[in-house]
């Protein structure tokens, strides 16, 4: 029988599931970086700087290290903007839970302890607290608890930590049927665009945009009062090459994955195509990169897999299952929207359906900023000139109620994508709001719903260095405006040269960082 990862919300009191966690993190912690096998050198395989490590405290400066921490291999092989991010950090994971497991067994634990998830549900407002086990220092009898590290300074960096619904909606990814996309498409699947072995930023999937990236800065943050340029001022989860250190880290990673369980049961329509909600087929991705997931087992040897040898998880390699994957809201968004459009409730059911009957999506630029737009402060405003043929064919669409012929499947309704392109940055720890078509001199907060999304720049630094190992062109996030569009549409609002979209920070964002969204573009996308 699989082992069960547990919600940590769910866990009864008399539950040890933590105790173990905290009792094998003292195990591991406790052997030199120099073994494959303790928690320095796994935190290392998702990212490792020396002199941030030195500075922290984490790492002797006059230690030998085994493997390059400047170069990329059983070190810094996390995956990152690639179609390999889901994949990878599950057979990182399993890895880790593997050592976890046989530290805890030879300490007289349970065989079948598997590691927990943090479900930050965001129709659960309980569930998106910070889980109270790794809050705080010491223990009740006063030894230090292994759950804590000092690095977690939150939102504001005084060390609350707090988590909006908003900052992990997870509506849109029921809406996605398509795992990745093509190299030159705008990236708006589930799981990342197709590349080769790579921790790009251009092509992450909507499961990494969010809830992945906000969770990491929310939590890590930047010291009240510094600067988040100076990279020790920043929480360990905000940056790559710190987020494995945190224990926290492994808890938010296990609900991406099983997020990434959940999709695929999302195929609940009957006109949903047979490809839809499904992981690729694509030898590329099945097989490749061979020989590059390189992972440790508990006695100090490696071995490799790929994406195939991880897809089941209760294959005896991995042998686990979530205790629950249940989707918060299947579609809610489409649904309302085919009703202000003046569908039927019955039959705004169906055609809910029909978002997934395509096998290609037809994109088209419907406008863009003429430069690149600077964020900081207190909100950034930017101009998007629309293309007036583009915009007329988008309230074309809009216009048309879907309908469909007897016996064919209905015609789903065009999508809007705000893109923001080459996105860089000297920082990682940064989260905004962006707002689209919101009133002049109206307070952001008291219109949800001008909400585009909530973007984190979690892994910008790194994307934003030229020739370096994480690309060099920034990062790009995509954020679907299609109900704002929608709504501008029915107030005769979209006969306009421009669209107005305002960045709101939720950390502090000064100049010093540099956070430059280099091109802000709007596409319109007919499936």
């Amino acid at each position: 029988m699989a082992r069960v990862r547990k919600d940590v919300w769910q866990l009864p009191a008399n539950d040890k599931t933590l105790f173990w966690y905290g009792e094998a993190i003292k195990v591991l912690q406790a052997k030199p970086i120099t073994d494959i096998t303790s928690w320095w050198s796994l935190a290392a395989m998702h990212g490792i700087d020396k002199q941030l490590w030195i500075d922290l405290g984490y790492l002797d400066a006059s230690v030998a290290l085994p493997f390059d921490p400047d170069a990329e291999g059983f070190w810094n092989q996390c995956q990152h903007g690639s179609w390999y991010f889901l994949p990878w950090h599950r057979a990182y994971l399993a890895a880790f839970e593997a050592i976890l497991l046989d530290a805890i067994v030879k300490k007289g634990g349970p065989a079948d302890w598997a590691l927990p998830y943090w479900n930050y549900d965001p129709t659960k407002r309980d569930t998106l607290k910070f889980p109270a086990a790794f809050a705080p220092e010491l223990l009740d009898d006063g030894s230090k608890n292994p759950l804590w590290v000092k690095e977690r300074y939150g939102r504001t960096g005084n060390g609350s930590i707090v988590i909006l619904k908003t900052d992990v909606a997870v509506g849109q990814l029921w809406q996605e049927p398509e795992f990745f996309d093509g190299p030159g498409d705008i990236p708006t699947s589930f799981g990342g665009t197709q590349t080769a072995f790579s921790h790009g930023g251009t092509g992450a999937g909507l499961l990494e945009q969010r809830p992945h990236g906000p969770v990491h800065v929310l939590v890590g943050g930047t010291k009240e009062g510094t600067s988040s340029d100076i990279l020790k001022n920043n929480g360990l989860m905000a940056m790559f090459e710190t987020a494995g250190i945190d224990p926290i880290f492994w808890l938010h990673h296990a609900n991406i994955d099983r997020l990434w369980e959940s999709w695929l049961t999302a195929r609940h329509h009957p006109q949903d195509p047979p490809d839809a909600y499904k992981n690729p087929t694509d030898t590329d991705w099945l097989d490749q990169p061979a020989g590059q997931f390189v992972m440790p087992r508990p006695d100090g040897t490696t071995f490799t897999t790929t994406a195939r040898q991880v897809l089941n998880t209760k294959d005896p390699a991995l042998n686990y299952e979530y205790q629950d994957i249940a989707i918060p809201g299947q579609r809610p968004l489409l649904v309302a929207r085919l009703n202000r459009l003046g569908v039927a409730p019955a039959d705004a059911n169906q055609l809910a359906g029909a978002l997934a009957m395509a096998s290609r999506k037809s994109t088209e630029l419907v406008g863009q900023t003429s430069t690149a737009v600077r964020i900081a402060g207190a909100a950034t405003d930017a101009s998007v000139q629309l293309d007036s043929s583009a915009t007329s064919n988008l309230t074309a669409s809009l216009s048309v109620r879907p309908q469909a012929a007897p016996g064919a499947a209905p015609q789903a309704p065009d999508r809007v994508y705000l893109a923001l392109e080459n996105i860089t940055s000297t920082t990682d720890a940064g989260v905004f709001n962006v707002y689209v078509n919101l009133p002049k001199g109206a307070n952001p907060a008291e219109h949800p719903e001008n909400l585009a999304g909530v973007v984190s720049l979690f892994g910008a630094r790194a994307a934003s260095k030229a020739g370096g190992p994480h690309a060099g062109a920034g990062m790009t996030q995509t954020l679907e405006i299609t109900d704002i569009v929608d709504a501008m549409h029915l107030k005769g609002e979209l006969n306009t040269q421009t669209l107005d979209v305002k960045f709101v920070p939720q950390t502090p964002i000064t100049a010093n960082s540099k956070v430059d969204v280099g091109r802000v573009r709007i596409y319109r996308q007919t499936r």
